[in-house]
C-alpha cells in the first residue's frame, strides 16, 4: 500500500471538473492511510463517497448536456424510500455500500443520523454547485458552512449518536478554512464564497476578489483581518466540545489533531503573505508538500537537505517537525498539544 495514496483511491482527478484536487486531499487526509486497513478501508469508502458527489455535480456545473448528478440524486432518494439500491443503476455498489453501512441497523441513532446528513449533504451539493453563486450575508454564508462541511463530517465512519452534534460543528469550520485556502482558485473559476454584507462592509467589490485585483483595495487587508481575527475565534469556539472530546475513536482523534496542524498553516502563510491570496497557493502548496514528505517519508519520499533544514527549524512555529520516524503519526499528535484550544491569533 505504500505506493497509493488517498487522492489515487477515491480517485480525486476523475471526472470533468473545476480542478484535480489530488493534493488537496493529501492535505486534509493524507493520515488515513497510517491507518489499520479495516479501519482505512472504512475511511477511504465515505471519503470516495464524498468526492464522487462533489465530481459529479461539477461535471454537470461544466457540462450541462451531462446528468450524473442527477441519476445519483434519484438513486440516493429510490435507497432512501426503499432501503435497497435501484436493481440497474451505475451507482449500485456505491449504494450498496451505504445500504450495509447504514440501513441493514436503521433503528441504531447513529445510523439514521448518518442517513439524514448524508441526505443534506446531496441537498446542499445540489444547491450550491451553481453559476452566480451569492451570498447576502453571513447568516446564508453560515448555513453553507452547515449543510456542506457539517454534513460530510457527520456521515464519517465511528461517529457515535450523542458526537454527531459536535463533529458537524467542527466539520463547519473545516469548511471554512477550505474556502480561506481557495479563495485564488474559487476566484479564478467566477467563484466567490464571502458575503455580500462583509465585503461592503469594508468597501471590497465581489468582482475585485473574482479579478484578482482585491489585495490592492485599501479595505482588503482589514476585511481579511475580520475573518481571522474576529470571524474565526467566534467560529471556533462552536467546537471546544470536539477538541476536548476523550471518547473519540483513534481515528477521529488522529483527524483532529491533523486537521488543527493544518488550520495553523493555514492562517501562518496568510500571515506571512500579507493576506494576499493570489500569492498564497504557491507558498501554501509547496509547504504541504514538503510537510507530507517530513510526516510520511515512506509514502512521499525522503527527505531533501531543504527539507531536513527547515524540519529542525521547526521549534521557531514555522513548520511542522518530526524528531524521528518510528512512530509518525503519534509524533505528529503529541506536537500539536499545545495548540489544540484555539487558531492562532498572533502574527507569526
Amino acid at each position: 500500500m505504500n505506493n497509493l495514496s488517498v487522492s489515487k483511491l477515491v480517485g480525486s482527478s476523475t471526472y470533468l471538473a473545476i480542478a484535480d484536487d489530488s493534493l488537496k486531499d493529501e492535505d486534509n487526509a493524507a493520515w488515513v492511510m497510517e491507518l489499520e486497513p479495516e479501519v482505512r478501508h472504512a475511511w477511504i469508502n465515505s471519503i470516495g463517497w464524498i468526492r464522487l458527489v462533489d465530481r459529479l455535480a461539477e461535471t454537470e456545473l461544466l457540462d450541462v448536456e451531462r446528468d450524473e448528478f442527477q441519476q445519483f440524486q434519484e438513486g440516493w432518494e429510490w435507497l432512501m424510500a426503499t432501503g435497497k439500491p435501484q436493481p440497474i443503476s451505475k451507482y449500485r455498489k456505491i449504494f450498496q455500500g451505504m445500504r450495509e453501512r447504514w440501513f441493514e441497523d436503521v433503528a441504531n441513532p447513529a445510523n439514521q443520523l448518518a442517513i439524514q446528513s448524508w441526505d443534506r449533504y446531496v441537498q446542499a451539493i445540489s444547491t450550491y454547485h451553481r453559476e452566480k453563486l451569492i451570498f447576502e450575508n453571513c447568516q446564508q454564508f453560515e448555513q453553507m458552512l452547515q449543510g456542506l462541511g457539517a454534513s460530510f463530517f457527520q456521515v464519517f465512519p465511528f461517529v457515535e449518536a450523542h458526537q454527531w452534534r459536535m463533529i458537524g460543528s467542527f466539520g463547519a469550520v473545516d469548511q471554512f478554512y477550505n474556502i480561506l485556502r481557495d479563495l485564488r482558485e474559487d476566484a479564478e473559476q467566477g467563484i466567490c464564497y464571502l458575503p455580500s454584507d462583509v465585503l461592503e462592509r469594508f468597501g471590497v467589490s465581489r468582482q475585485e476578489m473574482l479579478e484578482l485585483r482585491a489585495y490592492s483595495n485599501p479595505g482588503y487587508r482589514p476585511m481579511m483581518q475580520f475573518w481571522l481575527h474576529d470571524y474565526l475565534p467566534q467560529l471556533y469556539r462552536t467546537v471546544y466540545p470536539f477538541i476536548l472530546a476523550s471518547d473519540l475513536h483513534p481515528s477521529w482523534r488522529i483527524l483532529r489533531d491533523w486537521s488543527l496542524i493544518r488550520y495553523k498553516r493555514i492562517e501562518r502563510i496568510f500571515r506571512r503573505c500579507d493576506y494576499d491570496y493570489v500569492r498564497f497557493p504557491q507558498v501554501y502548496w509547496r509547504e504541504v508538500k514538503r510537510d507530507l514528505v517530513l510526516s510520511m517519508p515512506g509514502r512521499y519520499g525522503k527527505p531533501t537537505m531543504s527539507d531536513r533544514s527547515t524540519e529542525q527549524a521547526g521549534s521557531s512555529g514555522k513548520s511542522l517537525a518530526f524528531p524521528n520516524r518510528k512512530c509518525k503519526l503519534t509524533q505528529l499528535m503529541e506536537q500539536s498539544g499545545g495548540a489544540r484550544f484555539a487558531p492562532m491569533t498572533v502574527a507569526s
